[in-house]
């Protein structure tokens, strides 16, 4: 883990698989629970508490972005194509897929929000100083300057506009 420049709430959750690549002046706050192949967090940027990172993918973070309270990020999960859908499932019978999400520069994710990968789309990228509104579900690609919000994300305006 690389948190020289960084800081990690004690309460915090990292998997040990998760490699960690703070920036100065980001964090990961309390009870947070992360559990990816990789996070990188960009200068400035912030993981709010109660967030949930999974998936066993990557999930990529500009600088000064914000991740808010209780957001979930997936990288990865199971797709109905396979037999089973369940952890405990043989390997051989499931098909995960895991993607990266990327999070471009001065970009906001609002409460409990939702970010997943899915097999149609396993990489997923929210462009530089986009607002995903609370409680939104985002499956797709957010065009930077972005403002938006439901379930699934509409894109409602641009910022300046």
């Amino acid at each position: 883990m690389n948190v020289d420049k960084g800081f990690i709430y004690q309460t915090a959750k990292i998997s040990p698989q998760t490699r960690v690549e703070l920036a100065e002046d980001s964090w990961i706050g309390d009870f947070v629970f992360v559990h990816l192949s990789r996070l990188k967090l960009g200068r400035g940027s912030q993981v709010n508490p109660f967030a949930s990172l999974t998936g066993g993918g990557e999930v990529l973070v500009g600088d000064y972005s914000v991740i808010g309270y209780g957001v979930r990020v997936i990288s990865g999960t199971d797709t109905p194509e396979a037999e089973y859908m369940a952890d405990r499932a043989p390997e051989s019978g499931r098909r995960v897929v895991r993607g990266t999400v990327k999070i471009g520069n001065n970009c906001f994710i609002g409460a409990n929000a939702v970010v997943c990968v899915s097999p149609e789309r396993q990489n997923i990228e929210i462009g530089d100083n986009a607002v995903i509104g609370a409680l939104s579900y985002v499956g797709k690609n957010v065009p930077k300057d972005a403002v938006g919000w439901g379930a699934p994300f509409a894109l409602l305006k641009k910022r300046g506009e």
